[in-house]
């Protein structure tokens, strides 16, 4: 008989746990906008794991090729740091490609979401002088922003003054607009002038933390004016190269925008 009652316990304490499994609400699956939100409040920290995560690890190469290393070494410290601090982030939602191998892909290191895609781009420069790195082209802002949810980048600052000892100085973690630079030439984005290449802000602002872009929205507005600027530089400079036939196309195309039919 005790013996009954035992299991009959068993019975009923195991048909309570199953009755509470089916009345606890499911949880809530990750958003990228959530995750995002949650990157941003995190940059300091994550940046400074990161920085800790690399000085430990500084690698014994040439500079020609620490900024592939350096690459591999932030992809692999962020897959341990993010699921740490995100709660709900696994290894699932991580697209790391091979490491040491090129990636035929768009990010250098994505967080997969059943919404979206958040990208991580990841950069590498020299103390010594304020970093050129690309930062995208005016024309590929557009479609990266619709394939993507948000984009941050983990720039890798390092120093190579010895160098058969390069060693991270420190690596800084941000919401990619918040890393390009200003124009000295117009009131827009620094860039190229010969790709529309966007090029980042000066060391001295990725220390302070300062951004030249108080919002995503003025930083667009602020891309639109230097693509405008540079395409009135190409065609004032390249204008005579043009044949005739083109000249007179051009001539042709502005007369049907600007001037008023009869």
């Amino acid at each position: 008989m005790h013996a009954l009652r035992v299991q009959l316990r068993s019975v009923w304490f195991l048909g309570w746990l199953w009755l509470a499994a089916l009345a606890a609400p499911a949880a809530e699956p990750l958003r990228a906008r959530h995750v995002a939100e949650q990157l941003d409040a995190l940059r300091d920290t994550i940046a400074a794991e990161l920085t800790a995560e690399l000085q430990r690890t500084n690698p014994a190469a040439s500079y020609t090729v620490v900024w592939r290393i350096y690459e591999d070494l932030i992809i692999a410290a962020l897959e341990r740091i993010l699921p740490r601090h995100v709660p709900g982030l696994t290894a699932t939602n991580f697209d790391a490609g091979t490491a040491g191998r090129e990636k035929n892909r768009l990010a250098d290191f994505a967080i997969v979401l059943p919404d979206g895609t958040i990208e991580i781009s990841i950069k590498a420069s020299r103390k010594s002088a304020n970093p050129e790195n690309d930062m995208g082209t005016f024309r590929d802002y557009p479609r990266r922003k619709q394939i993507f949810a948000a984009a941050f980048t983990a720039w890798v600052r390092y120093d190579d003054a010895n160098p058969r000892a390069i060693r991270c100085d420190r690596v800084f973690f941000d919401r990619t607009w918040r890393l390009v630079g200003r124009s000295t030439v117009v009131d827009g984005v620094k860039y190229r002038k010969k790709d529309g290449n966007m090029r980042p802000k000066p060391w001295a602002m990725f220390d302070s933390g300062e951004s030249y872009w108080a919002s995503e929205a003025e930083f667009e507005a602020a891309v639109k004016r230097a693509e405008l600027h540079r395409a009135n530089e190409l065609i004032r400079e390249y204008l005579d190269d043009l044949s005739e036939s083109d000249q007179r196309l051009l001539y042709e195309k502005l007369r049907e925008k600007f001037v008023a039919p009869n």
